[in-house]
């Protein structure tokens, strides 16, 4: 399915099939794979000269003599339709997907679209701030979660800790990335090589590279963030593991002369007079329990429990 529209009085206006080629407005249009890959106009172009929708791994622009291609994909792993390609010149700007989302990004930007002296570029500048809007409430859950899943590890509470701490930094670098192709993005826009973009357009995609960078230094600070989490947890699990070598320590230096004198009164050699003693049972039992006295004595005065 095709959608046309024209930019008439600062709004986006649908446009007919059967009126395309009659407007001096410039065009936009949402289309199919499919159907992009017949369209004379693209093809006029050279759209068949660079890759479809089915390849789309990244964000990116490439600037050809006449036009500029780009491709996006959103960071969100549930939003598999998050992807589509676009072809940019002077009059004219097509958005090439298979999911319509970018069909609902033009929808929603109908409603607030309102520049008189807009263009195509004005409209594509539009898009990639509306698919940012969302972003720093996004990035400020990122660090709730990450404050959360801290407090829940000193508290002691470290059940599953590597796989939610991996899954989120995950999350994080793939923001990261995100805003570094978007910056990529705003820069190849903003050399204007084709003059496609108005002064005031130039002004808007400075302000939104400038927007990008501070979401990408947001997400380099929660990625930062997330690794002193880490930090913090293997010390916590060699803080545990010391106390655990502690206590092995303590039991070990309180029962190892209880061990010499079994393994000393288990020899039975033949003339070892506790053997026929009648109090030598009892006396082994009181050395016993005065030993252990001692040590603990002696383990609670160096504070070895500390």
């Amino acid at each position: 399915m095709s959608y046309y529209y024209r930019i008439e009085n600062g709004r986006i206006r649908g446009l007919s099939k059967e009126n395309i080629g009659k407007e001096d407005k410039p065009v936009l249009a949402v289309l199919e794979n499919k159907e992009a890959a017949k369209n004379l106009f693209l093809q006029s172009l050279g759209y068949s000269t660079v890759c479809g929708t089915n390849v789309i791994r990244l964000c990116k622009v490439e600037i050809h003599p006449c036009f500029m291609y780009g491709t996006y994909r959103t960071p969100f792993p549930d939003k598999q339709g998050g992807r589509f390609a676009f072809i940019l010149d002077r009059d004219h700007l097509y958005f090439i997907e298979e999911n319509k989302f970018a069909q609902r990004l033009l929808y929603d930007l109908q409603k607030i679209f309102l520049e008189k002296e807009g263009g195509v570029g004005t409209v594509l500048e539009a898009v990639i701030e509306n698919l940012l809007k969302d972003d720093l409430e996004r990035l400020a859950q990122m660090e709730i979660q990450l404050a959360h899943l801290e407090d829940e590890m000193l508290s002691g509470n470290i059940s599953a800790f590597d796989q939610k701490i991996i899954g989120i930094r995950k999350e994080i670098l793939r923001y990261s990335h995100y805003y570094l192709q978007l910056q990529e993005i705003t820069d190849a826009l903003l050399k204007n090589d084709l003059e496609i973009f108005s002064q005031e357009d130039l002004r808007r995609l400075r302000l939104l590279r400038e927007k990008t960078g501070r979401f990408h230094q947001e997400a380099c600070l929660l990625r930062e963030y997330s690794i002193q989490i880490r930090e913090v947890y293997q010390a916590q699990i060699e803080i545990r593991q010391n106390k655990i070598m502690k206590t092995l320590t303590v039991v070990t230096a309180i029962f190892l002369p209880l061990t010499l004198i079994a393994g000393w009164y288990g020899m039975n050699f033949s003339y070892m007079p506790e053997l026929h003693w009648r109090y030598g049972y009892p006396l082994v039992i009181v050395l016993s329990i005065l030993i252990v006295s001692v040590s603990l004595y002696l383990c609670h005065k160096k504070r070895f429990y500390k």
